[in-house]
């Protein structure tokens, strides 16, 4: 890989990528256009159909109710003349059979006995202390209660009551009529299917305290749902719709509606998911028409790329094998090409060859060295130690730092900052042999490699340099010193960048220990050398 980077791209190779990749996109903004659009509008018709839905159950059941209560009104207002009448429980059986959405119709007196019932089961005169019982006695109005326990059937009920005035307008208790929850009710004959039940989708009702009063899942009818915003909302007496996570963690696109007479809710709601499955499957199809157009393309445009860059890779193929040795005796290749480009390239190849192995030898040479000081240079450097280690030879790095040598440029000035860092070069050339590799890395520092030698010949090596530099007068008319860290491959590391480094750290240990000094690297643990 890094070497197809180092040599570059083929133009061919690049066009047809940049063509797929432009194809690619326009399929991906296409399809993600079509996705987004799509995904809109499902759910704004999905929220509109749950809406109606909701709408037009919460005027169903808000008209429901309001028969329910005006029935028991007529009733009880018939019946508050007399009630010790014999024919009492009658009229209530008579009553409730004629209207199916009441489980039951009974009638409490004002001291919260029960007075007579359509359901000869439950005995006279005994005492009704549930909470729909108290609050209608409390409140002696209309009303629709919240849920609660039944103590005559200890079934979970809603209660309808009216008051009820004697002959001379003075209260005398209620008349009501119960709603068995988990009971066939009026909320499951209107509510028995929500709209595209398959998909998912489903209504319940909820009170005004967040109880549920319907769910298609019976289990839950009477649970009092909390920390879900459109249950606040619907409570709070407001339509509307909204996407939300629902309590079991699903998320739905909810319309919802209240149901005035009762103050309660109506929610009707689809998962998103159904949304996001319907707009994915219509990308997939667009995918599916645009494939067999954008494929014939992509070959019409792959050959019209092929025959416009023929010229250009038999230029590039021959360049590939220019060389010192062989470059007079290379032939540039013969092209037919209408590509005024590639026949201007053509022409200039030609002369190009003619001064490329002049400049090339030139530029060899310049490119491996160090242009101050005539010492190899960091790429020279980088390739003996690359070499050295594919071919698993020990061998000795001593890293040199001139001490104080910013001081030496601000006192004297730079040119004699470059006369230090000549005479350093050369005394190494000097004092050390060609099999050791004398590099300047930057700046002050210097590199030496040592191959084939002991980490004991490497220190003494630089020993030598060191104790060499500190007593001789360099260009500044003074004596310059040395720091310098010594490590050793493969004892002291395992690759070259754990050797810079443990090189370095023994430099610097040099430099914090007072300068002109030798320090040996600590050699990594196998533990450390392997990471």
């Amino acid at each position: 890989m890094i070497m197809h980077l180092q040599k570059g791209f083929r133009l061919r190779s690049t066009v047809n990528a940049i063509v797929t990749l432009t194809v690619l996109a326009t399929m991906a903004i296409s399809s993600f256009i079509a996705y987004s659009s799509e995904k809109q509008s499902l759910t704004h018709t999905t929220f509109q159909l749950n809406q109606v839905y909701a709408d037009k159950i919460s005027d169903t059941v808000n008209a429901v109710f309001a028969n329910m209560k005006h029935g028991l009104a007529i009733t009880g207002e018939y019946l508050a003349k007399d009630l010790s009448r014999p024919d009492l429980q009658d009229y209530l059986e008579l009553f409730q059979k004629s209207n199916s959405s009441f489980n039951s119709v009974f009638i409490i007196g004002k001291d919260g006995k029960l007075v007579e019932s359509s359901n000869p089961a439950v005995k006279r005169g005994s005492l009704i202390a549930s909470d729909g019982t108290k609050q209608a006695l409390e409140q002696k109005r209309s009303l629709i209660s919240e849920p609660y326990i039944s103590a005559a059937t200890n079934k979970l009920i809603v209660m309808i009551s009216e008051p009820l005035y004697d002959s001379e307008g003075r209260y005398s208790g209620f008349i009501g009529g119960s709603i068995w929850l988990h009971e066939t009710n009026i909320f499951q004959t209107i509510l028995g299917s929500a709209p595209n039940e398959s998909d998912g989708s489903y209504a319940y009702v909820v009170s005004s305290k967040g109880i549920l009063l319907y769910h298609p899942d019976s289990s839950r009818i009477g649970e009092k749902v909390e920390g879900n915003p459109v249950i606040d909302h619907v409570a709070a007496g407001l339509n509307g719709m909204e996407r939300v996570v629902n309590s079991q963690g699903v998320d739905m696109l909810a319309s919802y509606a209240y149901i005035r007479e009762a103050g309660w809710g109506i929610v009707a709601q689809t998962p998103t998911e159904v949304v996001l499955t319907v707009a994915s499957k219509l990308v997939l199809r667009i995918m599916l028409y645009m494939f067999p157009a954008l494929l014939i393309f992509l070959i019409a445009i792959y050959w019209i790329i092929r025959k416009l860059s023929d010229p250009l890779v038999k230029l590039a193929s021959f360049a590939s094998m220019l060389s010192p040795n062989n470059s007079g005796r290379d032939e540039l290749p013969k092209i037919h090409s209408l590509n005024y480009e590639a026949n201007e390239l053509h022409k200039a190849f030609g002369r190009a060859v003619r001064h490329f192995r002049y400049q090339f030898d030139n530029l060899s040479q310049e490119a491996q060295t160090d242009p101050l000081t005539g010492l190899n240079n960091r790429r020279t450097m980088d390739k003996y130690i690359k070499d050295w280690i594919s071919m698993s030879r020990p061998f000795s790095l001593i890293i040199l730092d001139l001490d104080h040598f910013k001081l030496v440029n601000d006192t004297f000035g730079h040119d004699v900052g470059d006369e230090v860092l000549k005479f350093l070069a050369n005394n190494l050339r000097r004092l050390f042999n060609e099999d050791y590799k004398c590099c300047r890395m930057g700046g002050e520092e210097f590199v030496i490699l040592v191959p084939n030698e002991s980490i004991e010949v490497a220190l003494h090596e630089a020993e030598r340099i060191r104790k060499y530099m500190a007593e001789t007068d360099s260009p500044t008319g003074g004596k310059v010193t040395l720091s310098i860290g010594v490590a050793h491959y493969p004892g002291f590391a395992s690759n070259a960048e754990q050797l810079f480094r443990i090189a370095d750290e023994a430099l610097y240990r040099a430099k914090h220990q007072g300068r002109n000094r030798v320090e040996a690297a600590q050699a990594l643990s196998p533990q450390e050398m392997t990471i």
